[in-house]
């Protein structure tokens, strides 16, 4: 079978002769991997050597150079001020403060469709042909939303000022709306699974009370599912943490497959996840970052591979991958390795 077609088989519940393998990772640690595989390039790396199963293709921001802060400190999306690491934390919380709705409405540094090309060219279309494509936005607008206002500020409005949370939320989640529409609209039949993240866990339970959850969040992520579903995508959320006390809604929605599954949070021991929710969904990831992947031998990593085939592949419906989407360059490289060679050696484990 090909790439898409091994993907797609725990969502279509058909044979496969191995679980799909999915990869997310900072550059550098890709760098890391193409070294280690002494390969061409990535693209020899991750899916000539070690084979993996999907491809993603994102919106691309064409709009204006973005400005800069009073202080000249430069803006990134949502007029925040990042610093850090990678894609870097919000240093700024332009919407603290704030109010009331018309403030928000005001709010001159909203996201704009407009400003993305969501159009895949012929080059991206043949580069994914038989594998399967992840496409549409990233749509964090939890993530957004929290840190337009910053989080505990953003936690208490949600109980004394709802109406100034609910206008963030709507604005951060209709630019992502939109902008997969158009994505959908024009590459229509391309795109093959919508994955996107909001990490809504910490270590020990929902960052909210799951009732504010469902109460601010929920429903607009059942539009964004359903959209895609309209469109006929396969669909998948990643969120860290302990997101067990959601599982069951995120089934409800139209989420087909849960990740990261982050194995050392409480209330996700994958053991507890299959006997709870059996094959309702499939489980994205779980092979631990934090620990076995950072410090663990290469076949330590092999052994927890195949023990993690073998609980969360259960019913057939498991997707390999780690326990976190961005793997960082202190990961080492082949442990990283090791995890997709057994996984491709151990297929599915019966």
């Amino acid at each position: 079978m090909n790439h898409k077609e091994r993907a797609l088989a725990p969502f279509k519940r058909t044979n496969m002769d191995q679980y799909p393998m999915w990869y997310g990772g900072a550059p550098e640690t890709t760098q890391n991997i193409v070294f280690a595989l002494n390969a061409k390039d990535e693209d020899d790396a991750l899916y000539e050597k070690l084979e993996l199963d999907f491809k993603t293709i994102r919106p691309k921001y064409t709009g204006p150079e973005r400005e800069k802060a009073a202080d000249g400190r430069q803006l990134a999306e949502w007029g925040i001020v990042r610093g850090g690491a990678h894609y870097g934390q919000a240093l700024t919380h332009p919407l603290a403060g704030v109010e009331t709705v018309a403030e928000v409405e005001a709010y001159p540094y909203f996201e704009n469709p407009d400003h993305y090309d969501v159009g895949y060219t012929k080059e991206q279309i043949a580069w994914a042909k038989d594998y399967c494509l992840i496409g549409g936005t990233w749509a964090p607008f939890f993530h957004d939303s929290t840190e337009l206002m910053d989080m505990e500020e953003f936690f208490v409005n949600m109980y004394v000022n709802p109406a100034v949370c609910e206008a963030i939320i709507e604005n951060c989640f209709s630019f992502y709306y939109e902008l997969d529409r158009r994505t959908f609209e024009q590459n229509k039949g391309l795109v093959d699974m919508y994955f996107i993240g909001n990490d809504m866990g910490s270590q020990r339970a929902l960052l909210m009370a799951p009732d504010m959850w469902r109460k601010f969040y929920k429903p607009y992520l059942a539009k964004l599912f359903e959209q895609a579903k309209r469109n006929g995508c396969v669909t998948a959320l990643h969120s860290c943490g302990d997101i067990s006390e959601i599982i069951g809604d995120l089934i409800e929605i139209g989420v087909d497959a849960i990740n990261p599954i982050q194995v050392n949070a409480e209330h996700m021991e994958p053991e507890k996840l299959v006997n709870e929710f059996k094959d309702e969904c499939i489980f994205f990831g779980g092979i631990d970052e934090n620990e076995l992947l950072s410090y663990g031998t290469p076949q330590q990593v092999r052994d927890e591979t195949r023990r993690i085939i073998d609980i969360l592949g259960k019913y057939g419906r498991y997707i390999v991958a780690a326990s976190h989407d961005y793997i960082l360059p202190e990961i080492p490289a082949e442990n990283i390795i090791a995890m997709f060679d057994e996984a491709k050696k151990y297929g599915t484990g019966k």
